[in-house]
């Protein structure tokens, strides 16, 4: 079990509580809402995009991508026959597009559970 697995069960138990992982969730959205003054940042100097993390990555852990970078990556995808990292690239191409950093951030978290897209709203408390 990885270091960042080992915080996950610490945080939610061995069995999975629901309630736990609300608020697991909840303190994820806070932290990446809080960050948004450092996607803005990137926003302002290269243009609308997202922010990367890939946590089991040694080097290059976090980035930014702009939206001609994804669109990038979609085509690489797209010759390389890998269709469904293709509509992955292609939705969060899509949402990025929809991003004004002074109401949201975006981010694209990869890790070996696969690529997900977080949009945080900064106006937004919760998911009801």
């Amino acid at each position: 079990m990885s270091r960042r697995e080992k915080l996950i069960a610490s945080v939610i138990g061995s069995e999975l509580d629901q309630e736990k992982a609300k608020m697991l969730d909840t303190t994820l959205k806070l932290i990446l809402g809080d960050m948004g003054q450092m996607f803005s940042k990137f926003w302002e100097a290269e243009g609308p995009g997202v922010m990367c993390f890939q946590p089991e990555q040694v080097e290059k852990s976090m980035f930014y991508l702009t939206l001609k970078e994804l669109h990038a990556a979609q085509e690489e995808c797209e010759r390389e026959d890998n269709g469904d990292l293709a509509e992955t690239f292609r939705r969060v191409l899509q949402a990025a597009q929809k991003i004004d950093p002074q109401e949201s951030a975006g981010y694209l978290l990869n890790d070996k559970s696969g690529i997900r897209f977080v949009a945080i709203d900064y106006n937004k408390v919760s998911e009801d």
